[in-house]
């Protein structure tokens, strides 16, 4: 799945905002806020992979801020000189669990329980896990098995130069010991690697944020990995390189407000400064 755009316009009362698809419910009920707020102006939001929406950035597309579920990406539009300089902001940092359809739960894995060692249940044979190429929750998904013996790297890569899929890379032993198969299933963004987890895998490693979704409440539960166990998601903004109008400067400083923060918070992100645990 690519990009998702819905008609981004050069009006100067709109505001063309890319980004990660784990801001899919947090940052829709921001930009209602501030519509309400801010009467005249609209949000209009496309949601994709940190990874491609970067791409797409390089490549011209149209947009006056960008959230990124790492700062690689943004960093790297920074040095390219794409982006309004000092505009380059942490607005949170992302968590990860690994969730569990009620129908595993009811088969006595329920991942509250058993944390990581739920996927080395013989009927556990499938995973739902973003595209680590473009993905920063797929990467911090590989560190997260990585660090509890689940994935041993066997040469080394880059993240953007892994085509060759997870087992290319990795060894899958503990994984495959004792199944019949054992695959992983990569969703193309964060949002939709946790559909096919509810429609396809019954398991996989997904946004904290899409896990309080009600649909994913209601279909499952899950289990929330400590910070220091994966590639860490420090989540940043930029206001792209042009774009630095009244409007856009309007949702870019709203971000930082009491109403915004509140938000994130309610969907399980971890605000800039903020510590736990």
């Amino acid at each position: 799945m690519g990009l998702l755009l819905m008609g981004l316009g050069l009006a100067q009362n709109a505001v063309r905002v890319v980004a990660a698809a784990d801001l899919q419910y947090a940052l829709s009920e921001i930009a209602q806020n501030f519509e309400r707020q801010n009467p005249g102006l609209r949000v209009e939001l496309s949601f994709g992979s940190s990874g491609k929406i970067y791409t797409q950035l390089m490549q011209g597309l149209p947009a006056d801020i960008y959230f990124s579920a790492d700062e690689t990406f943004p960093n790297q539009l920074e040095q390219a000189g794409r982006i309004v300089p000092g505009s380059l902001k942490l607005y949170a940092v992302g968590r990860m669990v690994i969730w569990a359809s009620n129908r595993l739960v009811e088969q006595g894995l329920d991942p509250r329980r058993l944390g990581p060692r739920i996927l080395l249940d013989p009927r556990v044979t499938r995973l739902a896990i973003a595209n680590p190429i473009h993905a920063p929750y797929g990467r911090a998904g590989v560190t997260l098995l990585e660090r509890f013996g689940l994935l041993r790297q066997t040469r080394p890569v880059r993240w953007e130069e892994m085509t060759g899929g997870i087992p290319a890379y990795y060894d899958l032993a503990a994984l495959q010991r004792g199944k019949t198969s054992f695959e992983f299933v990569y969703g193309e963004n964060i949002s939709q690697t946790a559909q096919l987890a509810l429609t396809s895998t019954n398991i996989g490693l997904i946004a904290l944020s899409l896990a309080r979704s009600e649909v994913m409440q209601s279909s499952g539960v899950y289990w929330l990995a400590p910070l220091s166990s994966h590639l860490r998601l420090n989540q940043t903004y930029v206001m792209l390189r042009g774009q630095d109008r009244p409007a856009v400067r309007r949702f870019y400083d709203y971000l930082a407000s009491p109403e915004s923060h509140r938000v994130l918070r309610k969907y399980g992100f971890l605000l800039p400064g903020e510590r736990i645990e």
